[in-house]
C-alpha cells in the first residue's frame, strides 16, 4: 500500500510539474510579405523562421547579376536568399550542388525546373522579358533560399516557399523590362 501511494505522489507530481514549464517565448517580431525585398506571402516565410525572437533584420548586397541577401533574428542569421543570372544549360542541381552541406537532389520536380529539401531550394526563374537583352538567349536566372543557423528546416514549406520567390522574381524588375 506504501508503494502504491508512493508512485501516486509521484506520478501526481510529475503531472503538476510538466502543467508548470515555462511557456515558450514567442515572436515578437512580424513576418513580412516580402523576402529581401520580393513579395512572398508571410505565411510562406513564417514556417522556415524561427517560433521566437524580438527582431527580424535583412542585410542585403547586389552586384552586376546578382543579388544576396541574409535575414537574421536577433542579430543571428537564420535565412539566405539570393538570385544569379547564370550561363544557358546550367540545371537547378548544378546550382544547388553549390550550397556546402544541403542535399537538394532528392526532391526535383518532374519539368526539373526546382529542387529543394528541408534546408533549402533553387529555382529557374521564368523571365518572359529578361531586363538585359542579351540575357534572353545567353542567361537565366536561378533563385536560390537556404536556412542558416537559426532557422527552421522545413522540406513542405520550403517548396512552396522557393516556388513563390521564383515566381515573384519573375515579375521583379530584374527579370522584366520596363
Amino acid at each position: 500500500m506504501k508503494y502504491a501511494k508512493a508512485v501516486a505522489a509521484l506520478a501526481l507530481g510529475l503531472l503538476v510539474s510538466g502543467c508548470s514549464q515555462p511557456k515558450e517565448e514567442e515572436r515578437a517580431f512580424d513576418v513580412p510579405n516580402s523576402l529581401c525585398g520580393t513579395p512572398v506571402p508571410a505565411e510562406l516565410l513564417s514556417p522556415v523562421l524561427p517560433a521566437s525572437g524580438k527582431k527580424i533584420a535583412e542585410e542585403e548586397k547586389a552586384g552586376n547579376g546578382y543579388f544576396r541577401c541574409t535575414v537574421s533574428v536577433d542579430g543571428t542569421s537564420v535565412l539566405n536568399a539570393k538570385w544569379t543570372w547564370l550561363g544557358k544549360g546550367t540545371t537547378t542541381l548544378n546550382v544547388a550542388s553549390s550550397q556546402w552541406g544541403v542535399r537538394l537532389d532528392e526532391h526535383v520536380s518532374e519539368d526539373r525546373t526546382y529542387t529543394y529539401a528541408d534546408e533549402g531550394g533553387v529555382s529557374r526563374v521564368t523571365c518572359p522579358e529578361p531586363s538585359v537583352p542579351t540575357r534572353k538567349t545567353e542567361m537565366e536566372l536561378f533563385a536560390q533560399i537556404f536556412i542558416s543557423g537559426g532557422g527552421q528546416p522545413n522540406e513542405a514549406a520550403m517548396e512552396k516557399l522557393i516556388q513563390a520567390y521564383a515566381k515573384a522574381l519573375s515579375a521583379s524588375p530584374e527579370c522584366v523590362q520596363k
